[in-house]
């Protein structure tokens, strides 16, 4: 067992794969919010993560090796939204509702980053005999 590649570390990382693409289509977003019939995108991956975690849950995957191999096999779905738009141009992004998405996706991250820090300092405090 690895301590530093374990299904925490694994879930962990797959979040922030997931918070960096979405912070990146929606910044991308709101750089095309002028730009005529364009259509915003968005990013899913928490759908894909809890289908995982649920047949965790249920006993389905039982074995360590297994889960981590799920957890590393989720996708993250790009897609775009075919929202109608009530602009003249026939773009459908919403500025406000973009920023949005973006201040949560960042206040996710971080905590994503927080975490993953705070179970690496456990583990140095475990493996140091907490000096």
């Amino acid at each position: 067992m690895s301590y530093f590649d374990n299904i925490t570390t694994t879930l962990l990382n797959k979040n922030l794969d997931g918070l960096w693409l979405r912070q990146q289509v929606t910044m991308e977003n709101i750089a095309n919010q002028s730009t005529p019939n364009y259509k915003s995108k968005y990013v899913d991956f928490e759908h894909e993560l809890q289908n995982k975690i649920a047949l965790i849950n249920r006993n389905e995957i039982n074995k360590v090796s297994e889960i981590k191999n799920k957890l590393n096999d989720s996708r993250i779905l790009l897609g775009e939204n075919d929202d109608k738009t009530s602009r003249l141009d026939g773009n459908n992004v919403d500025v406000e509702k973009e920023n949005m998405e973006l201040a949560k996706t960042q206040l996710n991250y971080n905590y994503t980053v927080s975490e993953l820090n705070s179970y690496f300092t456990r583990m140095k405090m475990a493996i140091s005999g907490l000096k």
